[in-house]
């Protein structure tokens, strides 16, 4: 009698329990698998988005010091020529905008004449930088150097220089430093983990700041393979070894403003950690699931799903810049990543609304001259062209008005600077009041003021003339008490080849009303 093979229920059991398991297993691996490349994936694009939100920082940085800079290079001491008021003035900005660490004035052959970090008339080095300084009066437009050895700190320094143009030549270079400390402050600010790496390189991929241990590594290039990198593209992720031996995975943002960028790395040993502390969170979880049987195992998978797919909605608001909502979810993780991802909202919304309002500002100091209030040289020009093409379009005139402060001079050395200025300021204001609601008025430079005059004739440029001629001359100023203004008008022409024709017109006219004895109004 033969008998079919039998199986025991042990082992039958056992099979079962294999059979349960293997699929289990594989399941796992794959969406491990899936999992661990997808965070990997999503950790690279939360890495390059910080590293771009970094490098705007760090060109926020940049571009308010170019603005310093180009704001104090129309300073009207330097338009005196009186450098020691200018060294006080380029101290007072230093304190009050806290923007850079010192003001450096040279001049062609790169020696230092002004220099806010020694007091005015001490012996001053030349500029550590000659090669900037040449560029500068080659090309007449503002530089952003890289880091090198400051002349008189001997110490590692980044400047932004300006040309200050005096008669359409580049008479100066006017430098604002910035120490390597400002830049530091940007990566201490992000809090990153123990163990991170964050950097910033400037455009020759020379590193500027560094955290950890800024103070052995500022001045040293990045790795050859790494500047190599961030030269050829703008922005990605690559596995590299740092400089002092560290593999690591980095994230980069080259900003296409500066030429700088910024680099954030993560050592492999801390994602190998991760990766390791999740496989023995997954197996412990496989023994679990084993334990409590395939209902739990269901009950289990529900839940999580439901969790992972509760962070879609929050993920998809953050996408879109919107306020970032906390589901109610059963795992803790999950929820924590739901207020990391409201956080990180809050976060980005805070840096977009930081970086608009500091773009606001930068652009209002861009337009405002700050000893009068009213706007500058700049803005006139401006304006100056809008005009002229408007009048080209339309055919609609426009009249400018170009004043001088009578004997500002003799102002200026009878009852000193400060006086001077409360003049000018006191002169903005009659000016203002005495012009029409409509009209533009700027100080154009030093003692000249610019005032533009929308659909006026000759005749009603020449009856505004006088009334700001009388309204001046009639109107006690500051410590001075009466102050004369001479006035050039020029009707803009249609002929006219550039919105320039007219001011130079106008300043003939103010020449002739100088001539004729000043406080006086005459035409071209």
């Amino acid at each position: 009698m033969s008998f079919a093979a039998r199986w025991r229920i042990g082992a039958l059991l056992l099979w079962l329990v294999l059979a349960c398991l293997l699929p289990g297993i594989l399941g796992v691996a794959v969406l491990f698998a899936r999992e661990y490349r997808n965070g990997r994936a999503q950790l690279e694009r939360d890495l390059m988005a910080t590293a771009r939100a970094m490098a705007q920082a760090v060109d926020s940085q940049l571009l308010r010091a170019r603005t310093v800079g180009e704001v104090l290079a129309t300073s009207g001491a330097l338009n005196r020529k009186d450098l020691e008021g200018f060294h006080r003035r380029a101290r007072e900005v230093i304190a009050t905008t806290k923007v850079g660490m010192n003001v450096v004035l040279s001049d062609e052959t790169g020696q230092q004449i002004v220099n806010t970090l020694r007091e005015y008339g001490e012996p001053l080095p030349r500029h550590g930088h000659p090669g900037i300084v040449r560029r500068v009066f080659e090309t007449a437009q503002p530089v952003v150097s890289e880091i090198y050895i400051g002349g008189v700190l001997r110490k590692p320094v980044v400047s932004i220089d300006v040309p200050v143009i005096f008669d359409a030549k580049v008479a100066y270079v006017l430098s604002v430093g910035l120490s390597p400390y400002d830049f530091n402050a940007i990566l201490v600010a992000q809090n990153f983990p123990a163990g991170w790496v964050s950097t910033i390189f400037d455009q020759t991929g020379t590193i500027v700041a560094r955290t950890p241990a800024p103070e052995d590594f500022v001045g040293q290039k990045g790795t050859a393979e790494y500047i190599q990198r961030i030269s050829e593209f703008p922005e990605g992720v690559m596995e590299t070894v740092t400089r002092d031996g560290i593999p690591m995975l980095s994230a980069w943002s080259r900003s296409s403003v500066t030429g700088w960028s910024i680099g954030i790395g993560i050592p492999r040993r801390i994602l190998e950690h991760d990766l390791m502390h999740t496989m023995v969170w997954l197996a412990s979880g496989l023994v679990t699931l084993l334990g409590v049987g395939l209902s739990l195992a269901w009950i289990a998978g529900r839940t999580i799903a439901a969790s992972v797919r509760a962070l879609t909605e929050p993920a998809v608001a953050l996408g879109k810049g919107q306020t970032v909502p906390i589901p109610d979810v059963g795992i803790e993780e999950s929820a924590e990543v739901a207020c990391a991802l409201r956080q990180a909202g809050e976060l980005l919304a805070e840096r977009s609304a930081a970086l608009v309002a500091a773009n606001r500002e930068l652009e209002q100091l861009a337009r405002v001259d700050t000893l009068t209030g009213l706007q500058n040289r700049q803005s006139a020009n401006e304006r100056l062209r809008m005009e002229f093409l408007r009048l080209k379009r339309s055919g609609h005139p426009y009249a400018v008005l170009f004043m001088d402060v009578d004997w500002f001079k003799a102002v200026n050395d009878t009852y000193g600077h400060e006086a001077g200025d409360q003049v000018l300021r006191h002169m903005a204001t009659v000016l203002t009041s005495a012009l029409r609601e409509t009209d533009f008025v700027a100080r154009y430079g030093g003692e000249e003021f610019l005032a533009l005059l929308s659909e006026t004739s000759a005749d009603g440029a020449l009856r505004i003339a006088e009334v700001v001629r009388r309204t001046v001359a009639d109107q006690p100023f500051p410590v001075v008490g009466q102050v004369t203004v001479s006035i050039g008008v020029a009707i803009a022409l249609g002929e006219d080849q550039d919105e320039e024709a007219a001011v130079r017109r106008a300043d003939t006219a103010l020449y002739q009303a100088k001539e004729d004895g000043r406080n006086a109004v005459r035409s071209r």
